[in-house]
């Protein structure tokens, strides 16, 4: 056999920090909500459909990411923002297109039982025209190749093809209940209607039934080949393709049930068709017009084969599988990520072309039209996610490269915290990573790495000196999940060590616990709460260095100072008095409890919750300890006396639970958030204002030292400055 050219890049995203930072100096102000000032990060990229999370222009020359705010554009080349589409962020996810012309959004309105289809100017994000005439909610829709027409299927199984110009339709009513999706075919003259294996294709013009397909028993899916002469479907065991012009059954092509999901993609020219097949994710290619298989050869020199002979290396991996793959737009490429990899293969020979790496993962591969770039979602272990854009040189592929690397589309935002001189604001994303922003400009300075698992943070606070960041962390390692404090030096930005001690958890699944760390005011004490329906008491003074064994492992295990005990359930909220001398701890249990720290002994126990406590929060001067619940309720307390002093409550028109609660410096104003943010007199004990801006429920709320700005972090992967100087 001809001895292969095998070259192999290795991207290591660690040293590409600067392309971490974004380049536009004002988008952290585009499109913010009202009372809003400044917003950190750029939302956390979401599907559309069909696992479509990006789009390119028809010039290649802009890149569109789908985000839980809206939509980013960006320049291919430089990966510099160019603006912000928020018009379409109350849209459902699913429901979402940009017509292939770039000139209209198409998005879903929001409503369960009735919707409409809004447009909107792609250049501007203003409304241009709301589609309206279904009765029930519009389950799909799809806009035609030439971005005049667009059909949409809804709960009552009636189509309607609307004239995109005029906003004028017509119904087909179809023997679907329900039509699950529609698309159009490549040449717009046809649609595809669907629902439990039945599939349908209509003709556009006159809205007549053309054929029912055939042979799509098992069948999930089928979709139009790129060139739109091939429908092809797949179930675990094999692939069905029909000829579009007769919608007959073409060929059956029986491949080995894959380990995770069937995975296939097709050539721009609908002549090759690439698979996943068997538990080991061999790679097929198929000659659509022969029905020959081949299969990809090769031996890169980074992977480490499952089982090779002499001559050949089935691409075969046990412990990584293939979860994205896509062909470029010759054809000629076939592109695929594996765990920590991107490989490049050559079509024609079956033949190793190049390969990325990095530390971590990729997944949602995507050609530009041009295909001169790929993009990919890249997860690494080191707790950095990014959206890469590589160049490849289809001329000479040793020299294509990591050209930009985005940050700040992260998870949803689990915690905040304030920098005790309010400079700083650090921020824990779910299943991500902790960041720290300079708040007065807005700019990512530090990502905190080091920790040698996946984080999956709950809580974040900073010691009183600011040196010091500690973080309740769920630990998915074992069945069940279990809370562990992880430490960061701020001054340096290392992790520090890790401090075991609570069990697994208890009660119903795994809770939100937004506010369950704390230092003490001197900083000597870390105390925190969680799963295991235990406070737990670290004594932060005789946290020693690490030996040499606990820096190969990064685990530092000791029982702390103390463990409180008598929660029923999972402990949801701590906090520790002004004075250092009581901690207030919150319970699924419908409980606070009040603990001298000192003593370790209950002092009391505060039972006029009838739902979940959520949240505890310590006012300014000690006076007033103010509790939140899963019905929205928040109660004061009078901390001297143990009496209920207050009930505080969202509006007449919200049943919205209450996660986060924070005083203001001056203590007279309380912030809490769930579904939106609410400020209230502590006086008065009135609803001073609402604030809705978030896209997403909001998890954490914190105000600035000054006392001048607010901060919220939310399921939309976004913080939130707000400027409450005249509240």
């Amino acid at each position: 056999m001809m001895r292969q050219t095998r070259t192999s890049i290795t991207i290591l995203l660690v040293t590409l920090v600067t392309f971490s930072f974004s380049y536009a100096d004002d988008y952290t102000r585009w499109e913010l909500p009202e009372g809003a000032k400044l917003r950190l990060g750029k939302g956390k990229v979401r599907d559309i459909g069909g696992n479509e999370r990006f789009q390119f222009s028809p010039d290649s020359r802009q890149f569109f990411v789908y985000t839980s705010i809206g939509i980013w554009v960006y320049d291919t080349q430089t990966g510099e923002e160019i603006r912000l589409i928020t018009g379409t962020m109350d849209s459902r996810p699913e429901n979402l297109i940009i017509s292939p012309d770039n000139q209209i959004i198409a998005s879903q309105t929001d409503s369960w039982d009735i919707s409409g289809i809004q447009l909107l100017d792609f250049n501007t994000g203003r409304l241009q025209k709301t589609l309206e005439g279904h009765q029930r909610r519009i389950q799909s829709f799809d806009v035609s190749p030439d971005s005049q027409m667009l059909v949409s299927g809804d709960f009552d199984g009636i189509i309607f093809v609307w004239d995109i110009k005029s906003g004028q339709y017509s119904k087909i009513q179809t023997p679907h209940n329900v039509v699950s999706k529609v698309q159009f075919s490549p040449d717009g003259q046809t649609f595809m209607s669907s629902r439990d294996g039945e599939f349908l294709i209509w003709d556009v013009n006159t809205g007549e039934l053309k054929s029912k397909l055939s042979g799509t028993d098992g069948i999930r899916e089928i979709v139009y080949s790129p060139n739109g002469k091939l429908l092809v479907g797949t179930n675990d065991w094999w692939i069905r393709i029909w000829d579009v012009e007769t919608c007959t059954l073409r060929m059956t092509l029986k491949v080995q049930k894959p380990r995770w999901r069937q995975l296939f993609t097709i050539s721009p020219d609908g002549k090759t068709l690439a698979n996943v097949s068997g538990n080991k994710d061999r790679v097929q290619l198929w000659d659509l017009q022969t029905q020959q298989k081949g299969i990809l050869k090769g031996k890169p020199e980074h992977v480490k084969p499952v089982y090779e002979n002499d001559d050949e290396w089935y691409f075969t991996l046990s412990s990584r599988y293939v979860g994205s793959m896509v062909i470029s737009p010759d054809g000629r490429t076939l592109a695929l990520t594996t765990q920590n990899e991107i490989q490049l293969w050559d079509t024609v020979t079956g033949k190793y072309k190049l390969k990325f790496r990095s530390k971590g993962s990729f997944s949602n591969l995507k050609f530009s039209p041009d295909g001169r770039t790929l993009v990919a979602i890249g997860e690494r272990w080191d707790n950095e996610t990014g959206i890469c854009l590589f160049s490849i040189d289809t001329d000479d592929f040793q020299k294509s490269r990591l050209r930009c690397f985005l940050t700040e589309h992260r998870a949803e935002v689990r915690s905040i915290a304030f920098n005790p001189d309010g400079q700083s604001l650090a921020s824990g994303y779910a299943k991500d990573c902790i960041t720290l922003w300079d708040v007065s400009v807005g700019k990512l300075k530090q990502i905190l790495k080091g920790n040698p698992y996946q984080l999956w943070i709950q809580s974040v606070t900073i010691s009183p000196d600011g040196d010091t960041l500690a973080c309740l962390n769920i630990n998915t390692q074992s069945s069940g999940g279990y809370g562990q404090i992880l430490l960061w030096d701020l001054t340096n930005g290392n992790y520090i060590k890790t401090l075991k001690g609570h069990g697994k958890n208890i009660g119903d699944g795994i809770r939100n616990h937004p506010e369950c760390i704390a230092f003490s005011p001197d900083g000597n004490v870390i105390v925190s709460g969680s799963l295991d329906g235990t406070v737990r008491i670290w004594d932060n003074q005789t946290i020693a260095d690490k030996s040499s064994i606990d820096k190969i492992q990064g685990v530092f295990s000791r029982r702390g100072k103390g463990t409180l005990k008598g929660h029923t359930d999972q402990v949801t909220s701590v906090a520790i008095s002004p004075d250092g001398q009581t901690i207030a701890s919150g319970s699924e249990d419908a409980t606070v409890r009040l603990w001298d720290l000192t003593s370790q002994e209950l002092n009391n126990t505060l039972e006029k919750h009838t739902s979940g406590v959520t949240c505890v929060a310590f006012s300014p001067d000690g006076e007033t300890l103010a509790s939140s619940d899963d019905k929205g309720t928040i109660f004061l307390w009078n901390f001297n006396t143990a009496d209920r002093i207050g009930v505080l409550i969202c509006g007449p028109d919200s049943n919205s639970s209450i996660v986060s609660l924070a005083f203001s410096p001056d203590g007279n104003t309380l912030a809490g958030s769930g579904s939106d943010i609410f400020l209230w007199d502590i006086k008065t004990h009135q609803l001073k204002s609402k604030m809705d801006g978030h896209r997403g429920s909001v998890n954490s709320v914190k105000f600035r030292p000054d006392g001048r700005t607010l901060a919220s972090g939310s399921l939309d992967g976004t913080v939130l400055l707000w400027n409450i100087t005249d509240e």
